[in-house]
């Protein structure tokens, strides 16, 4: 069979979720010979490959207008869609916000469901045309499209605010690299902490995920005084609220440092396995990639009080509250090192070869599919 994946930036993956979800899924489809067309957004691809790791690569212009990229480009992928329709069994779009190509996919008659995402329209960042836009969106989809959550908790809302089923199917996590102790203590001297001796957030700089919140929250805790340092890994540009972060860092330089984002996999890992403690802010919805990334490695996990972070984490997290945070910092840091449990439940509950298989069983709309535990490795299809 022939499966279509839409409404995300492309392959090979080096964006965002959405994007990992797609490298993750179809490498092990592609692998069983289900023929896989991933599109893409031209113009974020200086070298565009036909193909990639076994997937096929279609791709369209999109826009060079960051807010209106994903407008565009689901209206370019919708098209060619319907041009194409006879070609493909079924079809998987990512996020909500692609509505006009996932109307067009509608039209075209091939099966189809769509990832909902978070809650986009809850974002600050976000003005209130877009906020009505994304919220309408999501109305209309709920209605008449077959719908895939990541976490439970969005499947609730889903069902409570728009009367609308899904299908639940969660993220997996990447494998972790292997790196040498030299290699280690060079990362870690790069970024002047010490292991055991740090909290670390890595995460946009953006007021949904609350790191401002969090750095404050951190130097009024009083762990400075013990040694303590504070590393935030994102920053990218200027915005009124990234340079909040920033001036806090010129409050106390010293222990409390903001970085730059980062997409190497061996720094990222070496961050998470010393710290004594990842803050997770990420206050919007679903489940969040990063929360799983840091649970294979972090010894112990302070998150944001959401029913999301609750179901992610389970009886293996402390959580916060912004008007709590310096005693929250306290008490997490204190508590007993959960590395070895919040592991075991990432392998248990968070697996990309499951997670293919749902997606594969959706597509063959196979009651053998959906009860058989690993079908794309039982070489039965």
């Amino acid at each position: 069979m022939r499966i279509a994946f839409c409404g995300t930036r492309g392959l090979p993956a080096k964006y965002g979720g959405f994007e990992t979800a797609v490298q993750e899924i179809t490498s092990r489809m592609a692998a069983a010979g289900v023929e896989c067309d991933v599109f893409c957004r031209g113009h974020m691809y200086n070298k565009k490959l036909e193909v990639f790791e076994g997937r096929n690569l279609v791709y369209v212009p999109g826009s060079t207008k960051r807010s209106l990229d994903t407008f565009v480009s689901s209206i370019q992928t919708g098209w060619y869609l319907l041009l194409n329709r006879k070609q493909y069994d079924y079809i998987f779009w990512f996020n909500n916000a692609n509505l006009p190509g996932i109307l067009m996919t509608l039209l075209s008659g091939v099966p189809m469901s769509v990832n909902t995402d978070g809650l986009e329209w809850r974002r600050p960042k976000w003005s209130l045309p877009f906020k009505f836009y994304y919220f309408a969106a999501s109305a209309i989809i709920a209605k008449l499209c077959n719908l895939i959550s990541d976490s439970r908790e969005l499947s609730i809302y889903y069902r409570k605010r728009f009367g609308a089923s899904s299908t639940f199917i969660p993220y997996g996590v990447p494998q972790l690299p292997q790196i040498s102790a030299t290699r280690s203590a060079e990362i870690l001297r790069q970024y002047g902490v010490e292991p055991g001796k740090y909290s670390l957030q890595i995460t946009r700089i953006e007021a949904d995920n609350l790191p401002v919140e969090a750095a404050e929250g951190f130097l009024k805790s009083g762990l400075a005084k013990k040694g303590f340092k504070h590393l935030v890994i994102g920053y990218s540009h200027e915005t009124a609220y990234s340079l909040k972060l920033k001036s806090l860092e010129t409050l106390d330089d010293e222990h409390l440092l903001v970085r730059k984002a980062v997409y190497d996999a061996d720094v990222i890992a070496v961050l998470r396995r010393h710290c004594s403690l990842y803050i997770h802010g990420n206050s919007v919805g679903g489940t969040n990639p990063a929360l799983l990334e840091a649970m294979q490695l972090c010894p112990r996990v302070l998150a944001i009080d959401t029913p999301f972070s609750r179901e992610t984490l389970g009886e293996l997290g402390e959580f916060f509250t912004v008007a709590s945070l310096p005693n929250d910092f306290q008490r997490a840091v204190g508590s007993a090192d959960k590395s070895k449990q919040l592991h075991e439940r990432i392998e248990q509950l968070y697996d990309w070869d499951a997670v293919a298989d749902s997606y594969l069983a959706l597509a063959t709309q196979n009651e053998l599919a959906l009860k058989q535990p690993s079908l794309l490795n039982s070489g039965k299809i």
